[in-house]
């Protein structure tokens, strides 16, 4: 029969001053600009939206304010 000090529970696990903080998270591997493939996407979704936005307030004085979204 083992005792609950042998197996503590998740409570007791936290409670644990000798319990580390944290875990380390495994290394990612690949390029190191992962979200290069997906600029290009999101350059090509901004342009969509300041060309909708360009439709929806002709014709109009002002022209439309675009920002980038990141």
């Amino acid at each position: 029969m083992t005792t609950q000090s042998e197996h503590p529970n998740k409570t007791q696990e936290d409670c644990d001053p000798e319990t580390p903080h944290a875990k380390r998270a495994p290394r990612e591997e690949g390029k190191p600009d992962q979200l290069r493939e997906q600029e290009r996407e999101a350059e090509d979704r901004q342009e969509a939206l300041v060309d909708e936005g360009i439709e929806e307030t002709f014709p109009a004085s002002d022209p439309v304010s675009v920002k980038r979204i990141t």
